[in-house]
């Protein structure tokens, strides 16, 4: 083997320019990445409510969810006080076609409990 044989060929680089982008809140992440919904009704409003989070209440959610939310893909996340009607609402959802739908398991109540960030 000759020396020229057991040296490794350098490639030719060019410089990269390297773009930062601000830090996002984490409020920004999930409305980026997701559609929140709370599915409470109006008066259950004032213990508060998860950043981010649009309210439609379970009795409306077949009609204003398709108007808008159009992709059934798009990921979509439903909570209520306790999980019960997030449940109801995520099951509807599915009927309608939404495959990529969750409910929080514990509600607004469970999320506030742990101690995650809850606007008024």
């Amino acid at each position: 083997m000759t020396a020229a044989a057991s040296k490794p060929k350098r490639k030719k680089t060019k410089p990269v320019t390297a773009t930062v982008k601000p830090a996002k809140t984490a409020t920004a992440v999930v409305e980026d990445a997701l559609t929140l919904i709370d599915v409470r009704m109006p008066q259950e409003l004032c213990s508060g409510s998860i950043p981010g989070a649009r309210h439609i209440p379970l009795d409306s959610i077949l009609d204003t969810v398709p108007k808008n939310i159009p992709d059934p893909t798009a990921p979509v996340v439903v909570y209520c006080k306790s999980g019960m009607r997030g449940g109801m609402a995520q099951g509807a959802l599915r009927k309608l076609g939404y495959t990529n739908v969750s409910n929080i398991v514990g509600g607004f109540d469970a999320w506030a409990k742990a101690g995650l960030p809850v606007i008024q």
